[in-house]
């Protein structure tokens, strides 16, 4: 559900669920990359909006660890 919401940001180009790196606690690693470098701020506004959503239904606010790639 979150990866098909994250998908429907329209400034995405690609998400994908990865591995989380050793040295970090979360609970769910996933990899965006955006269609244009310059909307990062854009995204990361609006998945911070997903995880209040996800917080909202739940109770809980999950630990996502967040990377971007930029493609040229």
């Amino acid at each position: 559900m979150l990866l098909e919401k994250i998908g429907n940001i329209p400034e995405i180009k690609k998400a994908e669920v990865i591995n989380i790196p050793e040295d970090v606690e979360a609970d769910v690693g996933i990899k965006i990359i955006p269609k244009n470098p310059k909307d990062r701020y854009k995204i990361l506004e609006k998945l911070n909006d997903l995880e209040w959503e996800i917080y909202d239904k739940t109770g809980s606010l999950p630990v996502i660890y967040w990377e971007f790639e930029y493609k040229t």
